[in-house]
């Protein structure tokens, strides 16, 4: 377990193999959400093949999970992609989301990762906020559904060293 201080409390991040119970609680919980909120793909494109080979990291305060994400690695094992990024709705807007990117981004690069992707609906106006505060470049995601966008940044492996990713792309 890895911890980051933040403004509240200490955020304890827990990395394991991403097909566990808690995942596939969590994230029916997520899906479930967004699909009340009326988002068109509340599934998110994590595949079954994708999910057997992703780490999913959980970031805990106060024995309770408050965020999750899970990363897999493209074949290459530079290209890295994101999926299923949430955060509990009593932890939002506390920069639990910021904390658990900068994670993820420091778990990839320590994995020899140069690159991170993902995509996300425009309509997901907080997540897609904090990607552009990150510094990831977007585009339209087209191929997934007209109101996708797709996300991407270089990591380069300097700036982790010192713990913090800087903003670069």
């Amino acid at each position: 377990m890895d911890d980051a201080t933040s403004s509240d409390s200490t955020i304890d991040f827990l990395e394991t193999a991403a097909n566990c119970s808690l995942f596939h609680r969590i994230s029916a919980y997520m899906t479930a959400e967004l699909r009340q909120g009326g988002h068109d793909q509340p599934e998110g494109s994590l595949t079954a093949d994708d999910l057997q080979h992703a780490h999913a990291i959980f970031a805990c305060r106060e024995l309770s999970v408050a965020g999750m994400i899970v990363v897999s690695f493209h074949a290459d094992a530079e290209l890295a992609r994101l999926y299923r990024l949430w955060i509990a709705p009593s932890a939002r807007r506390s920069g639990m989301g910021r904390a658990l990117m900068m994670h993820a981004e420091r778990f990839v690069a320590g994995k020899g990762g140069r690159v991170i992707e993902f995509d996300t609906g425009h309509d997901l106006v907080p997540a897609v906020a904090l990607y552009r505060s990150l510094d990831y470049k977007e585009k339209p995601f087209l191929e997934r559904s007209p109101r996708s966008l797709l996300f991407r940044k270089s990591l380069a492996a300097a700036e982790f060293e010192s713990g913090r990713p800087t903003n670069t792309s």
